[in-house]
């Protein structure tokens, strides 16, 4: 990919005014260049990629989605049993990876030259237009070996300079540092360049990021271990969104494949397996197995001597926050501020303290999602230079206030394998305040699915494959992959929230964000007909799953009824539950249908067996036995 779009776009500074200036290449500022282009405006791109890297290649995320693709395709113990070294199989793993990143960068490349957007690669910074200038922006583009800055004027400027990982101070000498030939301590950006096939790999952190690479590495047969701050993943993912109990599921998936998880831990220190005498010598050493060592003491302690593990390993990865990229853009010189986690601060229509100037996606905060960046783009571009709803999507507007009051507003899709993905709000979050609502849950198992059945026949995933793992838990706790719908208990049983944890979850989801955001029923899923042999039954299961559970509930309040009629003992006995039959002037066979199914030879009926055995009679005997009560039916 050359430095700039085309060939033109190289003298693109003998007009240097324009409709629009976008600082940052990612998604953000190429969806926000492209959107320009279609309304006949006149934008330029600046971007900062370095030198020796594809530009315009997509989201911070798209690395780790190439490399578990490519972990994937390419099985790690079969090539070894061949006697194909390591090195051999990353070049192939790595080949597979650039490839898609090179892929991403043209694609959007092409689209660029295509609409005649022209591009610097550079850094921008902002800067106080002269008393001369024509417009109310102005930008100072400092390019690689081109001594004279470019100076670009516009009415309008996007921010788009996305986030960047942050780093762990203990481990800060060792991020830059080659050991054994190799560079060993990354974070979740420079984790893009890793040159090697680590077999053992110490992951620091327990979101999102840190779930994904952890799967991603022990697919490739690395021995991977988490630490992890928190008691649980359910907890530590609790804060994006996660269902606590398809978290437990995560988690006891990752143990399937042999992750081990040092939970209440935190990092204390890291080093060489052996002493040197500097570590500038490290880089000569003879190649170790596992040349690093991570110390790890108990979250919180103080005694940051007393280590509680001491882990070995040929690769460290730190997956513990992001933080907006601000370095340079010259802020303060034309007053715009930032908020104390660094993030810059805009108003309702993504507009900052600047006249003129904008900014969108991880600059800005939460959500901090590519396709949430893209929407604010898209916002910004119809605020300056549309003519329809300045405010964006629905009128809802894409701050970061406006999406993160909304949960319905847009999915999150987590790489793992399976994948996870999620919209809408959890059963706790539904309950709880703003909502308030009175919410139920519906659950469909993968392994109740005809696909789900035939793509793990004879693997080590075949049915509720999780159950050893998750001992303890309470009688009814998912053991598999699932797909929960949360829905409101009054009808007609609206759904408030979509959670998946199993295969193809990352684009089933957005029927589920289709369910959420136009308030669909359980009613409007059963109605619908899908292609046979297709996830998407999941969907019908949860729906029955959930009337299932309104119906338990309305047979525990009939047990109640009639055990308070009769001795309130507490378990119903054949005379109670007679007597309310003959005040109801049911026939003598309905009579004697419904007591031979509930008792079945049992002297009395705890409510528990009364609501198994009263949904296995007939549909018209729980019409009868009901009575005048509504009785929802799957």
């Amino acid at each position: 990919i050359r430095d700039d779009v085309s060939d033109w776009s190289s003298d693109v500074c003998s007009s240097d005014l324009f409709d629009l200036l976008i600082i940052g290449g990612g998604p953000v500022g190429v969806t926000a260049a492209l959107r320009a282009a279609a309304r006949g405006r006149n934008a330029i791109l600046i971007d900062n990629t370095p030198p020796k890297q594809f530009q315009f290649t997509g989201p911070t995320g798209l690395f780790s989605k190439a490399l578990r693709d490519s972990a994937l395709r390419i099985d790690v113990a079969v090539l070894r049993s061949m006697n194909i070294d390591d090195e051999a199989i990353w070049n192939q793993v790595d080949g597979s990876v650039q490839r898609i990143l090179r892929q991403s960068g043209d694609n959007n490349a092409g689209a660029l030259a295509i609409n005649r957007v022209p591009s610097l690669r550079g850094r921008g910074t902002l800067i106080v237009p002269a008393d001369d200038c024509n417009a109310r922006c102005a930008i100072e583009v400092n390019r690689p070996n081109q001594p004279k800055p470019n100076i670009l004027q516009a009415d309008q400027v996007l921010l788009a300079t996305g986030s960047r990982a942050l780093r762990m101070p203990v481990l800060e000498p060792w991020y830059e540092v080659e050991v054994a030939g190799h560079r060993r301590c990354f974070d979740s950006d420079s984790i893009k360049g890793l040159s090697f096939l680590p077999q053992s790999v110490v992951i620091v952190g327990g979101g999102i990021i840190a779930v994904e690479f952890a799967r991603i590495f022990s697919q490739l047969k690395a021995k991977v271990t988490m630490v992890v701050r928190s008691p649980c993943l359910a907890i530590s993912l609790k804060r994006v969104g996660i269902d606590p109990e398809l978290a437990a599921v995560l988690e006891a998936d990752l143990l399937l494949e042999g992750v081990e998880i040092l939970f209440e831990s935190e990092v204390a220190s890291g080093g060489l397996t052996a002493k040197e005498p500097s570590m500038a010598g490290a880089g000569r050493r003879g190649r170790d197995k596992e040349p690093l060592v991570i110390n790890c003491i108990k979250s919180g302690s103080k005694e940051v001597n007393r280590y509680t593990a001491r882990l070995k390993t040929d690769l460290v990865l730190t997956a513990t926050g992001r933080r907006a990229v601000t370095e340079g853009l010259g802020l303060e010189a034309v007053g715009i501020e930032t908020a104390s986690n660094g993030d810059v601060e805009v108003g309702a229509d993504l507009m900052t303290a600047a006249a003129g100037v904008y900014a969108a996606g991880d600059l800005i905060g939460a959500p901090q999602l590519a396709s949430t960046g893209i929407s604010q783009a898209e916002a910004v571009i119809e605020t300056i230079f549309g003519e329809g709803d300045p405010d964006g999507l629905e009128g809802e507007g894409c701050s970061p206030q406006a999406f993160l009051s909304n949960a319905a507003r847009y999915p999150v899709g987590i790489w793992t394998i399976p994948e996870l993905a999620f919209v809408g709000l959890t059963h706790e979050a539904a309950r709880s305040a703003p909502h308030n609502l009175d919410v139920i849950e519906g659950v469909g198992r993968y392994s109740a699915t005809i696909r789900g059945h035939v793509h793990t026949v004879g693997t080590k995933r075949e049915g509720e494959y999780l159950k050893g793992d998750l001992r303890g838990k309470p009688a009814g706790a998912l053991t598999g992959p699932a797909l929960k719908l949360v829905v409101e208990r009054a009808a007609p049983h609206v759904v408030v929230g979509v959670h998946i944890f199993g295969d193809d979850a990352c684009e089933l989801i957005h029927f589920g964000t289709l369910l959420v955001q136009a308030r669909k029923t359980v009613a409007d899923v059963l109605a619908l007909c899908f292609a046979a042999v297709t996830y998407h039954e999941l969907f019908k299961l949860a729906a029955r799953d959930a009337l299932a559970s309104l119906q338990r509930e309305q047979w525990r309040a009939l047990h109640q009824q009639m055990d308070a009629a009769g001795d309130g003992s507490g378990a119903l006995t054949r005379d109670e539950v007679l007597e309310m039959l003959e005040e109801r002037g049911l026939q003598e066979e309905a009579k004697d249908d419904i007591m031979r199914g509930l008792f079945k030879g049992s002297g009395s009926l705890s409510v528990d067996k009364f609501v198994q055995r009263a949904q296995q009679l007939r549909s018209v005997r729980q019409l009868e036995l009901m009575g005048e009560g509504e009785l929802t039916l799957r």
